[in-house]
């Protein structure tokens, strides 16, 4: 074999450390410190053999580029990241080619020296939620790539175990200095003495199989535009419970001859597709679900030029039944959506989170023209408003997705901004509509905690649908018989239309 990939576990990293070689040989350092990975890591002037960038080994600077860039760092091994470099780097860390970072996605332009370019050899180390996976491919073999052809596998690699925006990778040293050992004869020989090693201590069986396709999964998406049928046993003739809508994400636990068991029911796996690695969560457990626009479609733009510098928050202004984030999904995804030529990132309802484009592509969603800031510069969410719906618990799931988004990208709360920031659109209405509900939705998002009254919430849930139309007048508590008459009146009338 001319190429190997190590998956590793976060869990089963005991200890990494970037090894001085001293003129030895990989196969010299490794038994030397007893290792479970090696490969070589940082660039040096092969004339004088001092390290190239940043680098950092146990506490020491060991060299000092006097420029800040994007580097691996950890402290202990399993912590390992990548930062900013030196300011933001730990007890060890080394500067590399930056192939995917929190600035550069995949499709984004590389920048490297001339001597990085070319088919080479390649080393690099991919960040990929709970793995870190070590990548080495020798010089002069078919498995030898250009740096934008091994960026491109690297996101192929990753996106098998987190969503390529989440993705983090950097270049190691290349061509002939590409080598590697990461066990059971996992071995690709270089005679060049390299400066320098990374070095990876795991417990018993660290390592995972890079291509874990055929490992069967307890989350799967259902994929029909029509949903697929709940029913009470494994097969047709059991009577139907219920269904499942297009991008519902379900546990399967247990399964029976092409069906699987969920919590309400039992479905076919023939319309459902398996969840692969693992699924972003807020911190109040929504897993957030993806439906992303199919690429070609006019309203995905395609560019990924979006820095992800602000949030925009709208409300969807769809009320009808149904309307809730699934629908909206399945919507950007057809021919009206495209026709529309309107995107946004994320829809939120009550009880989950889809994502229909990556954070860091432009949407068209801020009505500020294809090249308006708010459509290039922030990630779009729409709050869903649908009937039958509970608004403050979309709010509540919205405000989480926002925490989740800032800690993602370092966005501050005053980059939180509403659809009326970018174009004057009076959205998101029913926030806009209710004084102090905007201040109130900020602090949620802050991870505080609201000082509202039972009847306050009470209120404003009836006031979300048309029940009331003066919130103030019942939070102040003082009825008269007649107010309370028709409000009675108005409940039942939205009760029978409910039935």
């Amino acid at each position: 074999m001319s190429k190997y990939i190590a998956v590793i576990p976060r869990a089963a990293i005991t200890r990494a450390a970037l090894v001085e070689a001293g003129g030895r040989s990989m196969e010299q350092v490794k038994a030397a410190c007893g290792c479970q990975y090696i490969l070589n890591s940082w660039f040096y002037d092969t004339i004088t053999g001092r390290p190239v960038g940043n680098l950092k080994i146990d506490g020491t600077v060991k060299a000092a580029a006097g420029w800040n860039g994007w580097g691996l760092t950890w402290d202990k091994g399993a912590d390992i990241r990548l930062d900013i470099l030196p300011d933001n780097g730990g007890a060890s860390y080394l500067s590399g080619v930056e192939l995917l970072t929190p600035t550069r996605g995949p499709g984004k332009a590389l920048s490297y020296s001339p001597e990085y370019g070319g088919t080479r050899g390649r080393s690099a180390v991919l960040l990929a939620g709970a793995r870190v996976i070590l990548y080495c491919s020798g010089d002069g073999t078919a498995d030898a790539k250009t740096p934008e052809g091994l960026r491109d596998e690297l996101v192929s690699i990753g996106c098998r175990y987190d969503q390529a925006a989440n993705l983090r990778a950097l270049g190691l040293d290349s061509g002939g200095s590409s080598q590697c050992d990461f066990g059971d004869g996992q071995r690709i020989y270089s005679a060049r003495r390299v400066a320098g090693y990374l070095c990876v201590w795991t417990r018993q069986g660290g390592q995972e199989p890079p291509d874990k396709e055929d490992k069967p999964m307890s989350k799967y998406t259902v994929t029909p535009s029509i949903g697929v049928n709940i029913r009470s046993g494994p097969g047709t003739g059991y009577g139907k419970v219920g269904a499942y809508p297009m991008g519902t994400v379900v546990d399967v636990l247990e399964v029976r001859d092409g069906w699987g068991r969920t919590d309400k029911g039992w479905v076919s796996l023939t319309y459902l597709e398996a969840v692969e690695g693992p699924q972003r969560v807020t911190d109040n457990g929504i897993a957030i679900q993806e439906h992303i626009i199919s690429g070609g479609r006019k309203n995905r733009p395609g560019r990924d030029t979006n820095p992800d510098t602000y949030i925009t928050i709208h409300e969807t202004g769809n009320a009808a039944k149904g309307a809730d984030a699934a629908a909206h999904g399945a919507y950007l995804d057809s021919a009206a959506g495209e026709d529309a030529l309107v995107s946004w990132h994320y829809t939120v309802d009550d009880h989950a989170i889809v994502q229909h484009l990556p954070d860091y592509e432009t949407a068209y969603h801020a009505g500020d023209g294809k090249a308006g800031p708010g459509n290039t510069t922030s990630i779009g969410i729409e709050i869903c408003v649908n009937a039958g719906g509970d608004f403050e618990a979309a709010k509540a799931n919205a405000a989480a997705l926002v925490r989740l988004l800032m800690e993602e990208h370092g966005i501050g709360i005053e980059h939180v901004v509403q659809h009326n920031h970018w174009n004057g659109k009076d959205c998101p209405k029913t926030i806009r509509a209710t004084t102090g509900a905007w201040e109130a939705f900020l602090a949620l998002c802050r991870g505080e905690t609201e000082n509202v009254s039972k009847l306050d919430a009470d209120v404003d849930k009836l006031a979300n649908v048309g029940i009331i139309d003066q919130p103030d007048y019942w939070k102040a508590g003082n009825y008269s018989k007649d107010t309370v008459e028709a409000l009675i009146g108005k409940t039942a009338d939205y009760v029978r239309e409910d039935d």
